[in-house]
């Protein structure tokens, strides 16, 4: 479970109604940037009464100004603020504190009245005494895929042992390289924590994605760039899928919604369990299965439905991608006598492509997909392979969901094989081919650190992961038969042996395993081993990577 977050919101009062800029013109797409504050960035000895004024390079959308604006330390009761034209006036609640540095920041939901919004955070402090704090943060949140910048996360900072359900001592977010940047803190330790707030509840529920810090406590100094490293983007998923909707089509299909995404394991159906609400008598399941398009939906034959209600208990091992099982609970739905017959009908080949034939890699697997589940006979009737020479070949069918049917022993890779369905009105024809081995390559590196901890996943261009490896001893791996193509590298130090990266936890503290990447995509090519010319290390960024501009 990770740590719960709160921020509680300052009450914001708005007065006077909202000017409108001039028509007319090019289209505006420069966000709006500060042209002047009061008191200004970096003031010392300010009165405790000083009110603050803004004004702005253009008009600006108002109520977008109140949402993204944060004060530091927050001001206890409402904020006031009168506009005129493209400046504002913010009248605090209480007499400023004494001896205590304040930073203003405006985040990436403040935009200017044509809607264009902030790419990076405006911010300027001041302070009540004769000194202002001078303490820097700097970071930078990435991907765990493909370590690209996550762009617009609020990154919060707080002190070292409170707990994180209050405010934070100080906040920002992340620019469009993902670097985020807190000027004018107290040298002092901090938690810093990125959180992805998706229903704005201001708490990391669980399956919202955040970044724990590298280190437990990371300290504010005038020159932290030395300690410069990344946080990861992550999310912890521990909750199970649960039934959203059950409704009979017909009289023989029910139909299940779910949550997200499932993954059915058994096929049959008998773990599903449907009885008759009034007198208990159970209802025959016969089958489940999944449409390749839509797998939130789980669809159950049965035995004839009548006009009555039912209650549904689930497979118990219908899972989602984390391995989270489904919750089980019973559902009630009513019956229907509605007839209906769902006539065979083919829908694609895959993999897809206009490829004719289509060239499989060693991991690909020709596959027909149709509307509903065939039994052996009828599939057999409907589908007919042949090699190059129009002689048939038998193949195997598995299918994981019910409706995609994976044509298996189609390996000969001096054939040809034409793969035909037949449709109501039509004979659907495919050809694929099997590549060989003058046709494949490989890639061969070094990770460092060594050892059977290390895990080296080959992805291809698109992010489907095709391979994992462990590299020897000395570091050294491979990854074979691959086809012409470009591919991506990434490896971590799997800490805790599961065989999955693991992005930490906010409570209790846990970090990121190490994880990094290949800057630039692999290119394969045919009869050729491709040894890359950087080792693969894993560890944290050089900071020589990564630039910050002054303001």
């Amino acid at each position: 479970m990770t740590r719960s977050i709160v921020l509680s919101g300052m009450i914001l009062v708005c007065g006077c109604a909202e000017p409108r800029p001039p028509t007319g013109g090019p289209r505006d797409e420069t966000p709006p940037q500060l042209v002047s504050v009061e008191p200004a960035h970096e003031s010392v000895n300010v009165p405790p009464t000083t009110q603050l004024r803004l004004t702005f390079s253009e008009y600006v959308n108002q109520a977008s100004f109140v949402r993204a604006l944060s004060i530091t330390p927050a001001p206890q009761g409402r904020l006031r603020f009168r506009w005129r034209r493209r400046s504002v006036t913010i009248q605090l609640p209480e007499p400023l504190r004494d001896s205590t540095t304040y930073v203003a920041t405006l985040n990436d939901e403040f935009r200017d009245w044509q809607g264009v919004r902030l790419t990076r955070p405006l911010t300027f402090a001041f302070a009540t005494g004769p000194v202002i704090d001078q303490g820097r943060l700097y970071g930078r949140v990435i991907d765990p895929k493909e370590g690209k910048p996550v762009a617009g996360l609020p990154v919060l900072v707080f002190n070292p042992g409170e707990e994180i359900d209050g405010v934070p001592a100080y906040q920002t977010q992340t620019d469009a390289d993902g670097q985020f940047e807190l000027r004018n803190v107290r040298e002092s330790d901090f938690f810093i924590v990125g959180l992805q707030d998706a229903n704005r509840n201001l708490r990391a529920d669980d399956g919202e994605r955040f970044a724990v810090p590298p280190n437990p406590l990371i300290t504010a100094t005038p020159d932290t760039i030395e300690q410069f490293l990344d946080w990861v983007y992550t999310k912890v998923d521990t909750l199970g899928p649960a039934i959203e909707r059950v409704r009979a089509t017909s009289n023989r299909l029910v139909e299940v919604r779910f949550s997200e995404n499932v993954i059915l394991s058994d096929l049959s159906g008998e773990s599903w369990a449907i009885t008759d609400s009034i007198d208990n008598a159970p209802v025959a399941v016969h089958s489940s299965y999944q449409l390749e398009t839509d797998t939130r939906v789980v669809y159950l034959m049965t035995d004839a439905l009548q006009d009555r209600s039912y209650a549904l208990l689930p497979d118990a091992s219908v899972e989602d991608s984390s391995d989270n099982t489904a919750f089980i609970e019973t559902i009630y739905f009513a019956g229907s006598t509605r007839i209906q017959r769902i006539e065979p009908r083919f829908e694609r080949f895959l993999p897809t492509s206009t490829e004719d034939p289509y060239e499989l890699a060693p991991w690909e697997t020709p596959t027909i997909v149709f509307n509903r589940p065939l039994t052996p006979p009828i599939l057999d009737s409907l589908v007919t392979v042949q090699d190059s020479t129009g002689t048939p070949v038998s193949f195997e069918s598995p299918s994981s969901d019910g409706t995609s049917y994976n044509l298996l022993s189609l390996d000969d890779p001096t054939q040809v094989y034409r793969i035909a369905v037949l449709d109501p009105d039509s004979t659907r024809v495919r050809y694929f081919k099997r590549l060989g081995p003058r046709e494949l390559g490989s890639i061969s590196g070094i990770a460092a650190p060594s050892g059977d901890s290390v895990v080296v996943i080959l992805t291809d261009s698109n992010g489907l992961v095709i391979s994992t490896t462990h590299p020897d001893s000395k570091g050294a791996f491979t990854f074979g038969d691959l086809p012409q193509n470009t591919f991506q590298l990434r490896a971590f130090i799997d800490s805790n042996r599961n065989g999955n990266w693991d992005g930490g936890m906010i409570h209790p503290y846990m970090p990121a395993e190490p994880i990094t990447w290949m800057p630039e995509p692999v290119t394969i090519r045919p009869r050729w081993d491709t040894v890359l010319g950087d080792t693969l290390r894993i560890g944290t960024l050089s900071v020589d990577s990564v630039s910050f501009s002054d303001q």
